[in-house]
């Protein structure tokens, strides 16, 4: 859907089906809310005299196109976060003039004198821990009908569906969910990798529960990797900074059907409540990185030591992977800038801010939204497959930001989703302590070793990157198992310079 605004139409056309509550006129306004779920974010391009929106950014790109206009990168605040953190801070985005509206989001549209159309852009947070009306009993049997609900409408569009089923509580929820519908057409599917518990346990919890269950490896795709990783950069309108794009590329092509859905337990911690990692809290107070006077230091040590963590404002802990710095970019990007200094200002405006309201209004809107959950919105589209995000439902959201604070978070233990816990405990002798927290299982050393030829092809052939500054790290890539992290570098790098070869969408 796309809705063109300009300078003598200003509120008078109608905004598409569906987006009733999103566009609205307000006196010589127009007021554009991001969804505030998150399951869907609005794009918008401002062209000077016409604003248009859409929530495909490859409709926006196209119309730009179609314009007489050239699709242009931000080159230089845009690709330095993108590089450095993975992210470009909202309402930004990778592109000159299109940026991105979700959770909490606004961009107001006024007419100036001279015909042009301004936009302004302003946050309304909605899930700041002061919001919550903590009225909702915490009734299992509702937030499992909840979830199965959620499902059932979002799958009903769909001739297939499959669940990304990992070791974690929220995809084993979704499973429970499914479970109690009886959806044994639904099969689940995880990826793993050797020395993986994760598969072990999907497996036996899918033998409890009676759903099938497969396996996808990075041995059972390497075969053919080059042909989906083509087609992926091809068919993408966006480059990629999530560290876990290329397993769930794999995921995707193997496990879903065209037509069919992929199930998704992506989404909730933005409103549900989310505390620091033990990483993170255990890094925080030795960050070093709070001052422009720990900046030179990072010339001291190799892109791929562990302790670069020190050196980082505590604010780019909240993105994870360790990516190329700026001290590493400006050898071959023309203009980098150091984004740290951007952080360092975003901590300092928000001094005193309670670090889960931080977490969920930066990490929440930007990474969880615009990364995480994109990078399996992306490998679908590629590979012709929708997407099924059960949390991010207003009745599910609703029931849970709205319970109690301490059936959502155990601030004293630094222990999340407390009701989600004592759900699966309940239901499934979920052990969560023994279980902890689990990440996308990538090997990401073995990838590059597995496929040095095409990641360096790639980057090499970057129009954007000095081939020569780029010496040091394309060198690091026979040195990738020694250096824990050197391949969050090359893979960051590798997954934008195949974006920015081949995306139909820049040609």
């Amino acid at each position: 859907m796309i809705l063109t605004l300009g300078p003598d139409a200003l509120g008078a056309q109608a905004p598409p089906a569906g987006w009733e509550g999103r566009v609205e006129r307000a006196g010589e306004t127009i007021v554009i809310r991001g969804d505030d779920t998150g399951e869907e974010v609005l794009f918008l391009h401002s062209g000077g005299r016409a604003v248009t929106v859409s929530d495909d950014v490859g409709e926006i790109l196209s119309a730009i196109k179609a314009s007489g206009k050239k699709v242009e990168l931000d080159t230089r605040e845009g690709l330095s976060h993108f590089l450095h953190d993975s992210i470009v801070p909202l309402p930004r985005t990778i592109f000159r003039d299109v940026f991105a509206l979700t959770i909490g989001d606004r961009a107001t549209v006024r007419r100036e004198g001279d015909g042009r159309l301004a936009v302004a852009f302003s946050t309304e947070f909605p899930y700041f821990t002061r919001l919550s009306r903590e009225d909702q009993a915490p009734d299992h049997e509702r937030f499992l009908g909840l979830l199965a609900d959620s499902i059932d409408r979002r799958l009903s569009k769909y001739r297939s569906g499959v669940l990304f089923l990992s070791a974690g509580k929220d995809s084993t929820a979704l499973a429970l969910a499914l479970a109690e519908r009886e959806r044994k057409d639904i099969p689940c599917v995880t990826y793993s990798i050797p020395g993986s518990v994760e598969e072990e346990y999907a497996r036996a919890l899918c033998r409890k529960l009676g759903l099938p269950h497969t396996v996808v490896s990075l041995d059972s795709q390497v075969a053919t990797a080059r042909d989906a990783l083509t087609r992926f950069f091809t068919e993408s309108p966006l480059p990629s900074g999530d560290p876990a794009q290329i397993p769930t590329v794999f995921l995707t092509r193997a496990a879903a059907a065209p037509g069919g859905a992929v199930i998704v337990g992506s989404g909730n911690d933005t409103s549900f409540g989310a505390l620091p990692y033990p990483k993170d809290r255990r890094i925080v107070p030795f960050c070093l990185g709070r001052t422009a006077f720990a900046d030179p230091l990072k010339r001291c040590l190799p892109p791929g030591s562990k302790w670069n963590y020190l050196l980082r404002d505590p604010v780019e802990i909240l993105w994870p992977g360790l990516l190329v710095r700026h001290v590493d970019t400006s050898r071959f990007l023309a203009e980098s800038v150091n984004t740290s200094a951007v952080w360092r200002r975003v901590r300092r405006a928000h001094r005193g801010m309670d670090i889960i309201d931080f977490r969920a209004l930066y990490r929440g809107r930007n990474f969880e939204v615009c990364t995480e959950k994109r990078k399996i919105e992306l490998a679908a589209r590629a590979f012709g497959v929708g997407t099924v995000f059960p949390y991010l439902d207003r009745r599910v959201i609703d029931f849970y930001f709205n319970l109690p604070r301490d059936q959502r978070y155990d601030r004293a233990h630094w222990t999340t989703k407390r009701f989600m816990r004592d759900f699966l405990r309940e239901r499934l002798a979920y052990d969560d302590a023994a279980i902890g927290k689990w990440a996308f299982p990538f090997d990401g050393a073995a990838f590059v070793l597995r496929m040095k030829d095409m990641i360096l092809d790639e980057i090499r052939s970057c129009g954007l990157f000095d081939r020569e500054g780029l010496g040091f790290l394309t060198r690091s890539v026979e040195r990738v198992e020694a250096q824990r992290y050197v391949w969050h570098h090359i893979v960051g790098l590798f997954q934008f310079a195949g974006w920015y070869n081949h995306s139909k969408y820049l040609r």
